[in-house]
């Protein structure tokens, strides 16, 4: 299990440092803000898998809030 954790950490941070770099020195700040955002939001669900947390599914939650904007019956 630690070695899952510490292999999804290695991987996060190559792929961080390879993507986050060009848009600091671009000095893109919303595409840096936005990227950052789903990043750390992949980051933290992606470690409680490999941690073997229980998540909630989400998908009724989804679907409502489609269904909402949508309004399909």
């Amino acid at each position: 299990m630690y070695l899952k954790v510490i292999l999804v950490i290695l991987i996060f941070t190559v792929i961080g440092i390879s993507e986050i770099v060009p848009l600091v020195k671009e000095n893109k700040k919303k595409e840096l803000t936005i990227y950052t955002l789903f990043f750390s939001l992949s980051f933290a669900l992606i470690l409680l898998y490999s941690l073997e947390v229980k998540l909630p599914q989400i998908s009724k939650g989804i679907d409502a809030v489609v269904k909402i904007f949508i309004k399909v019956n």
